[in-house]
């Protein structure tokens, strides 16, 4: 059965869609995304920028389905929008914490709550005010890519590091991450929170092991950081990575990111936050 996407524009400035339908064993597959994507594409092209996405009456979703509302949500957030899922099933929530998407996609009980808790946060912080703050880090993206390897410092183990902005950097992990070189990462977090870099991106994008040793570092990195009112974000797409942290029951005390530019944006606002 295909996927049936509805919206509905209110006078507030949301848009609420509504998806309706299963595919075979329930979940929405590729042959019912396209509907979606085309129609989630069309509100954003259309500057339709506060999206409610009601998935209330699926049981569940698969990662294709995910992908397309990440996806999205990617293209919202360029322009300063944002998306927030209403889910009432236990499964669709395990899907999105599965799939270590909770940090990203923001999910609630009811259409009503969904709009308010948006509303609350677009009081604070407009559209063209999240606008401006993207193509700010898109300039400072373009100005590292131009200094290139002179911000980055190596360490040990296949780590290293570099300073993306006055207050955050980007710590990057080698392949393995455990008991034989988490050292080595402790010390450099412990160095950079000692030198006032209390903002810290760390991107185990390229880790293939992870043990509770290197876990328990990225832990106490994250302490160090909460101790100074500062905060980390990481970066990861491994289904390894995100073993781990759910073997520990971690998974939903790391803000994880599926890339650095997303992850220094969730920075940047707690840095507003910290400073405000």
């Amino acid at each position: 059965m295909q996927l049936r996407v509805s919206y509905e524009g209110r006078e507030d400035g949301v848009t609420v869609v509504r998806v309706d339908g299963e595919g075979p064993e329930g979940l929405p597959n590729l042959d019912a995304s396209p509907e979606l994507r085309r129609v989630l594409a069309r509100l954003v092209e259309e500057e339709r920028l506060l999206l409610v996405v009601d998935l209330s009456s699926l049981p569940s979703v698969d990662r294709k389905g995910l992908g397309v509302l990440v996806d999205a949500l990617e293209s919202l957030q360029r322009r300063g929008g944002a998306m927030s899922l209403v889910i009432s099933g236990a499964q669709v929530r395990a899907n999105v914490a599965g799939a270590g998407l909770h940090w990203i996609l923001r999910f609630h009980d009811s259409v009503p709550s969904a709009v308010a808790r948006m509303l609350e946060d677009y009081e604070e912080e407009s559209i063209e005010q999240r606008r401006a703050a993207v193509e700010c880090g898109d300039r400072e993206r373009l100005a590292r890519e131009a200094m290139g390897a002179e911000t980055r410092f190596a360490g040990q183990g296949g780590f290293f590091f570099e300073h993306l902005t006055e207050t955050i950097s980007l710590v990057t992990s080698g392949p393995e991450l455990d008991v034989y070189n988490a050292s080595s990462m402790r010390e450099m977090l412990v160095d950079l929170v000692e030198q006032g870099r209390y903002f810290l991106v760390v991107d185990l994008t390229d880790v293939v092991f992870l043990d509770s040793t290197g876990v328990a570092v990225l832990t106490g990195g994250l302490r160090r950081a909460r101790l100074h009112s500062g905060a980390l974000a990481f970066v990861a797409r491994s289904d390894e990575v995100f073993k781990q942290l759910r073997l520990t029951g971690l998974v939903g005390v790391f803000p994880t990111f599926p890339t650095v530019d997303r992850a220094v944006e969730f920075l940047g606002r707690e840095v507003q936050r910290a400073h405000g």
